[in-house]
Parts: C-alpha cells; structure tokens; sequence
C-alpha cells in the first residue's frame, strides 16, 4: 500500500468514528408534530353554506435515558 492510500483509510476511519459518535450523542431525544386538518362543506339552500372543519395536532417528546 502507498502512503496515500493509507492516509485516505485513516481518514475514512475517523469520519465514520466521528459521525457514529455525532449520532450517538445529537439524537439523543427527538420532538414530533403532526396536524391533522379535516374540512368538510355542505351547502344549503339560497347563499347559505355550512364548513366544518376539525384540526387535531398530535405532540410527541422522547429523550433517551442513559
């Protein structure tokens, strides 16, 4: 092996060192939104018209416990 090639091998090896341990310690908890929107319209007679609309908004918190 040439000493470039072991250079790039070395370096291979500590990216992959760096971004398990980036992983590791910046996904450690994670928050999720999710919305929901339902809308529904009727209408009625003449220039009247009836919406429904219903939003549901989910929150979920994780951290990970060490």
């Amino acid at each position: 092996m040439s000493k470039q090639q072991i250079i790039k091998i070395v370096i291979s090896v500590l990216i992959a060192a760096l971004t398990a341990l980036g992983a590791a310690f910046g996904l450690s908890s994670c928050n999720v939104t999710r919305t929901v929107t339902t809308r529904s319209e009727a209408w009625q007679k003449g220039d009247t018209s009836v919406v429904i609309q219903t939003k549901t908004v989910e929150t979920y918190d994780a951290s990970k416990k060490l």
